[in-house]
């Protein structure tokens, strides 16, 4: 997507503006990636991560924002959530923002930065939770009946139950 090409390459020169002001020798405040990684590199990444953002225009679910939550077994941590996130109905103790507006974005991150421990394990136990309580096949059915609801609701006939009709 275009739009997405030209974010990237505005992200990319932002970082390098923000790095090169504020680095110091093995401090380097903003370590941003653009390529796939493997799991165990990725879940090494998570759990360095003192703050996870996840900031996508629109998008789905957005697993990543899952997976951090699920790597942060010493329930520290803050979740740092596009309102337009797929999951963000579903992670609602993560910090919300909305990426059209720097500002906001700019002090939830001061204050995810600055969020106090006792906060940060409160906010992260019940993201841990949820993520385990809501699985892929919660996820199907939801989905699967919001088809039937559509369905029935449009004056279709709702798709046979397994083993055929009753």
């Amino acid at each position: 997507v275009d739009e997405y090409v030209e974010i990237r390459d505005r992200i990319e020169t932002l970082v390098g503006h923000i790095n090169g002001e504020f680095s110091e020798v093995g401090k380097v405040p903003v370590h941003y990636l653009r390529r796939n990684l493997p799991l165990e590199e990725l879940v090494s990444y998570y759990l360095a991560a003192d703050v996870m953002l996840v900031t996508p225009l629109r998008d789905g679910m957005n697993l990543v924002a899952k997976e951090y939550c699920a790597t942060r077994r010493a329930d520290t941590g803050v979740l740092v959530l596009s309102e337009f996130c797929g999951a963000a109905h579903e992670l609602e103790r993560a910090l919300f923002v909305n990426p059209h507006d720097i500002d906001g974005m700019a002090s939830t991150i001061e204050r995810a930065i600055a969020m106090p421990q006792g906060e940060q394990v409160r906010r992260m136990r019940s993201l841990r939770q949820r993520v385990r309580r809501r699985t892929v096949y919660d996820w199907a059915d939801d989905f699967t009946a919001a088809l039937t609801g559509a369905s029935v609701s449009a004056g279709l006939a709702a798709p046979c139950p397994p083993g055929g009709p009753r």
